[in-house]
């Protein structure tokens, strides 16, 4: 990571798949790669709002990215916000083809 930052690599981001079965990433990983690198740390891999809240407000990230849930959700960002609840992501559905798991997730009403 400091090497990354000594380049003058814009953004770091770390995916941590964990919840597809990877092995589980330190918990202290994000807060020493984003130290070391020094520059924009970006943190995803199956959060959750609580965790994405943690990662920001204790400084171990400085951006979070949501993958399944944004698939899911495509109204996240107001969810989030609002804490209304999320729909639940159907990974049968992602990256085939059709509407089913792109078009068909509901939204909130306006």
């Amino acid at each position: 990571a400091a090497a990354f930052g000594k380049l003058g690599v814009v953004y770091l981001h770390l995916v941590n798949h964990a919840s597809m079965g990877a092995p589980a990433l330190p918990e202290a990983l994000p807060a020493q790669l984003k130290a070391a690198f020094g520059g924009t740390f970006i943190a995803s891999g199956g959060l959750d709002r609580a965790q994405a809240d943690a990662l920001l407000s204790s400084g171990a990230a400085d951006l979070v990215a949501f993958g399944r849930l944004a698939l899911a959700t495509p109204d996240l960002a107001v969810r989030l916000e609002s804490g209304a609840e999320l729909n639940v992501p159907d990974v049968a559905t992602f990256y085939t083809p059709g509407e089913k798991g792109y078009t068909d997730y509901p939204v909130l009403a306006v």
